[in-house]
């Protein structure tokens, strides 16, 4: 089979799932904004244990990364929260 042809049948049966009434439902933006924060939580707390183990295998320039990834997902996680308090807050 040529590359053409699996990128059609991969095209066809997307449409058919997306179609049928068991495919996934849409998130609303709601349901994004409530998981967000703990999803950037998830994430630091997932690249911090990866940093840990990163750092004892002597990959420097990966655990540099992977602190990084940490901080923002702590960043994220923070700011989304606040965000949402403020939201809520009545004003």
């Amino acid at each position: 089979m040529n590359h053409r042809g699996v990128a059609v049948r991969r095209h066809e049966t997307r449409g058919r799932v997306e179609g049928e009434a068991g495919a996934p439902r849409r998130e609303s933006r709601t349901d994004r904004e409530i998981r967000s924060p703990a999803v950037a939580g998830y994430i630091a707390d997932m690249t911090a244990q990866l940093e840990t183990m990163a750092t004892a295998a002597h990959l420097d320039l990966l655990a540099y990364f992977l602190a990084m990834a940490h901080a923002e997902g702590e960043t994220a996680a923070h700011v989304e929260r606040g965000a949402a308090g403020e939201a809520a807050r009545p004003g």
